[in-house]
């Protein structure tokens, strides 16, 4: 199954690549996660397009595939996203 994310259209934001990775996703079904590790738990769905991704404000108000999708799309291991990482390991060693 393809997620219900056009990441293409969306983009990967790198500072949110990088937050994702500190977070930790727990299967509760298929594609739908509960994502801990940061101030508030959080909902996850990539499948079912009838309802929002996330629960979170970044993703609900600004519409952005925010860190906590980004941490269950590493979970999964989504192509685009894992891909996306060599950009943030760049990013890091330019900044360094």
């Amino acid at each position: 199954m393809r997620p219900a994310i056009d990441l293409a259209r969306a983009g990967i934001d790198l500072d949110r690549l990088e937050r994702s990775l500190f977070l930790s996703g727990h299967p509760v079904g298929t594609g739908q996660y509960r994502v801990t590790g940061g101030e508030h738990e959080h909902w996850v769905d990539l499948y079912t397009a009838a309802h929002p991704r996330c629960d979170c404000g970044d993703h609900l108000w600004r519409d952005a595939v925010c860190k906590h999708i980004l941490a269950a799309l590493l979970r999964e291991g989504n192509g685009d996203v894992v891909g996306a990482l060599g950009g943030l390991v760049r990013q890091l060693r330019q900044a360094a």
